[in-house]
């Protein structure tokens, strides 16, 4: 149980107090500390996993601010569509689904006006499926020229405007860099300097 949240500690909070962990077994005033003994540096890291909760309590404020951050990234809903992309979906809609279905139209227009047109009573018909063919084609053009301009248009103002997760990840990841070393500096370290400077000789 975490004490400073009433949760299970997360394994991204673990790997943080190993990292830290690490971090303070090398500092240089730890190590003088040491000197070079091996198995006091393990009897340490053993201790500092056993006494999570003290260290942790030093660095509380900095933990509950990165907890509250990270969990907004969690819980938060997914973002509804905005009508910028709305708008997109429908000027995709025009550059590729309707001068697909334009084009189609317009290939079944000029087949149908090339076979009536074998025969000579019906040649009106075949000029009147021509002009319809060539209408649209025409319209197709239009629709995918319009279509690709709408969605320039928009690829260029959401670049325009930042969005909101890029900062949430800044300001998460700055939260988690602010605890981690209030662990170290104000938990760890001083927790493995006290026990050295108590411990008895040949502890």
């Amino acid at each position: 149980m975490d004490p400073l949240t009433g949760h299970g500690p997360t394994q991204q909070d673990r790997a943080d107090f190993e990292y830290a962990l690490g971090r303070a077994l090398a500092d240089p005033a730890v190590r003088a500390a040491l000197a070079d003994d091996t198995a006091q540096a393990a009897r340490l890291r053993t201790l500092a996993r056993q006494r999570t909760a003290e260290i942790l309590a030093a660095a509380e404020p900095e933990y509950l601010a990165y907890s509250r951050l990270r969990g907004t990234a969690t819980d938060a809903p997914g973002p509804a569509a905005e009508p910028g992309e709305r708008l997109s979906g429908w000027f995709g809609a025009l550059a590729l689904v309707v001068p697909i279905v334009m084009g189609s139209a317009a290939a079944v227009f000029f087949l149908l006006g090339a076979v009536i047109g074998l025969s000579g009573p019906h040649a009106a018909s075949a000029d009147v499926l021509r002009t319809a063919a060539w209408s649209t084609v025409a319209a197709a053009v239009a629709s995918a020229l319009i279509g690709l301009l709408g969605l320039l248009f928009s690829a260029a103002r959401q670049r325009a405007v930042p969005g909101e997760e890029p900062q949430h990840a800044q300001d998460l990841s700055a939260a988690r860099t602010a605890w981690r070393t209030a662990l170290l500096h104000r938990g760890l370290i001083p927790f493995l300097l006290a026990d050295l400077r108590t411990a008895e000789p040949g502890r």
